[in-house]
């Protein structure tokens, strides 16, 4: 037999060999496939991800079509498989042995260079309302320059220098319709895009004033290579994009996944959806993180600060910024802190000017700088402890299942309520934003054991108050689609349509009262059929009593064709699994009440 024939023999006898291997986990992970009732696909939508023209199907021949490149490889460093899959090249090597690359791959070596990575974390961006695709906030990966433990020894923070890893949608210029429907249908693709730490800290902390929560992951160096690898792969690639689903955090995930075949983290996940803070708990749940770490928004630093000085001296802050006026205060350390908060007054509401270098700005800081380099007194370090005891992981379950026995002028009802996701302002309020709503796809169906009715379904609720004060004067708002019931004439009519509110709200303690205009455009389905616009206006308190204890009590004025006001109270107490509650509410059009006891369970 001929020298060539016979290398050819041996080389297609260790191929099958070693294509057996193509079942293995970590094979499948790294080429994002996922098991379907067909076979395999991968979630990768662009050719250039895979060595086999059949790959996206075939993890098989993906693995043939691999080895192949690695005996006979292109001398063209951009099509080398060394240079396009370190990561799966990395993988082979524990099964065969793999000759040297015959070319340099310098762009990935600067990439490994760049990135330099001992350690990673995910990292959470807090909930965001002002924008719908953030809404449920936001995780990515962040890569450390620095071993966790190289941290801990190092007094001086190099943290704002590492990478940080983000998967996100390219939508250009997509108006909001485009944006909600796109996003649901797979219409715009998502990429991988690696961006210097400091970066997310000013997109995130400053211009957005968004919390940034670091789940610090205990990983080998050598899975953090691979991990490294695979970004690197990725990044050539893009995927459908999917708000609900194959988002941010599902992705975040299958890196994780690939680097450490033992993980399952995606069967901690809902089947529907993945919200970017269940995430976090699937990652708690196997028990991958080492610790938490918090970087405060520009925001939450300047009223951390403030809320240390009194009312005098806050009122110097405002001076100092607005007025230009010196401080009066013997005290050094006090008059430091009123300099620090003025600093980060200015930070906070300046951002985006002080990064243009915009004259505006500077001219209010650099005095304030200039001022607080005189006082010899260093700056107090702050304590976020109270914020470490409620992380986002700690959030009570998404979905709710309500059961409510009520009352109605002596006939006693049931309401069996399911919201799909994932906060009103009323739950426990642990890892969620503070006096807010955001509930996707509720219904409430009443039963009196004879009759029943879908009372209420909603695609989107919500109402988020915002903190007005003297110095953010940031407005309420709320908006709900679908269908709720409106009161005439002693019955309870089904009606849909769309609700809107604008208004103010403010918070004083541990009350938050709210004052907003309402309208709304509507079809009463039942007796009447007729469309119509109405307005009204909502006012009320919300008491947090404690992060677990709520009581609202509300007026929700309406004028419609008909007057449909009514007056409502409720108290609830709840956990992160389970709570109790009760409620009043009283049409004040014929004096009708309902009295409620409910209870509810959270998954």
């Amino acid at each position: 037999m001929k020298k060539g024939t016979l290398t050819g023999v041996l080389f297609f006898c260790s191929l099958h060999a070693l294509a057996q291997n193509w079942q293995d986990p970590q094979w499948l992970r790294l080429g994002d496939y996922r098991e379907t009732l067909f076979g395999y696909e991968s979630e990768a939508d662009d050719q250039s991800f895979f060595a086999s023209h059949e790959g996206k199907y075939s993890p098989e021949n993906e693995l043939k079509a691999l080895v192949k490149s690695v005996d006979f490889q292109d001398p063209d460093p951009k099509k080398n498989v060394f240079c396009r899959f370190p990561a799966r090249v990395r993988w082979l090597k524990k099964h065969r042995s793999v000759p040297g690359p015959i070319v340099e791959c310098k762009e990935y070596k600067t990439f490994v260079n760049r990135l330099a990575a001992k350690s990673v974390s995910v990292v959470f961006s807090s909930y965001y309302l002002n924008n719908p695709g953030s809404s449920f906030g936001h995780t990515f990966i962040r890569l450390g320059k620095q071993s966790y433990s190289e941290r801990n020894q190092d007094s001086s923070s190099t943290e704002l220098l590492d990478t940080g890893i983000n998967y996100g949608a390219l939508t250009g210029d997509a108006n909001p319709v485009l944006f909600a429907i796109g996003g649901l249908t797979g219409f715009f693709s998502g990429n991988y895009n690696a961006i210097p730490y400091y970066y997310k800290v000013r997109e995130y902390n400053d211009f957005e004033t968004r919390d940034l929560w670091s789940y610090q992951l205990d990983l080998t160096q050598d899975e953090i290579d691979l991990m490294v690898d695979h970004i690197w792969e990725l990044g050539h690639t893009r995927f459908d994009y999917y708000f609900l689903t194959e988002n941010c955090s599902y992705h975040v995930l299958s890196i994780l996944e690939a680097a450490r075949p033992s993980l399952n983290l995606h069967r901690h996940m809902p089947r529907l959806y993945t919200i970017p803070s269940e995430t976090l708990k699937a990652l708690e749940a196997e028990n991958l993180v080492e610790k938490i770490t918090f970087r405060p928004s520009s925001s939450t630093q300047f009223y951390h600060q403030l809320n240390l000085l009194k009312k005098s001296e806050r009122q110097s802050v405002i001076d100092l910024v607005y007025d230009h006026k010196e401080v009066i205060e013997a005290d050094p350390a006090k008059k430091a802190l009123i300099y620090d908060t003025a600093i980060s007054l200015v930070d906070y509401k300046f951002a985006k000017e002080i990064l243009k270098g915009e004259e505006s700005a500077q001219s209010i800081k650099r005095p304030l700088l200039v001022a607080r380099s005189k006082i010899p007194v260093r700056s107090s370090e702050l304590d976020y402890s109270d914020k470490l005891k409620s992380p986002p992981h700690l959030g009570h379950g998404q979905k709710r299942l309500m059961v409510t026995g009520v009352n109605q002028e002596g006939k006693n009802l049931a309401d069996f309520e399911w919201r799909f996701a994932f906060h009103d302002y009323l739950d426990n309020s642990i890892g969620y934003p503070p006096a807010t709503r955001m509930e996707v796809v509720k219904a409430i169906y009443r039963t009196d054991g004879n009759n029943h009715q879908l009372r209420d379904f909603s695609f989107i609720d919500v109402m988020t108050l915002g903190k007005w004060n003297v110095l953010n004067k940031v407005s309420s708002w709320k908006a709900k689609l679908g269908q709720w019931q409106t009161r005439r004439d002693q019955h309870d009519l089904s009606t849909q349509g769309l609700q809107v509110g604008y208004g103010i709200s403010s918070q004083f303690s541990i009350v938050s009262p709210y004052v907003l205009a309402h309208g709304e455009a509507s079809y009463v389905s039942e007796k009447y059929h007729q469309g119509k616009f109405a307005y009204g206006a909502d006012a009320g308190f919300i008491f947090d009593f404690s992060d677990r204890l709520k009581f609202q009590t509300a007026l929700e004025w309406r004028a419609y064709p008909w007057d449909d006001s009514r007056f409502f109270n409720e108290i609830r107490y709840s956990e992160r699994t389970y709570g109790v509650g009760a409620y009043q509410q009283t049409y004040l059009i014929d004096g009708v009440q309902n009295l409620g006891l409910r209870v509810m369970f959270y998954f």
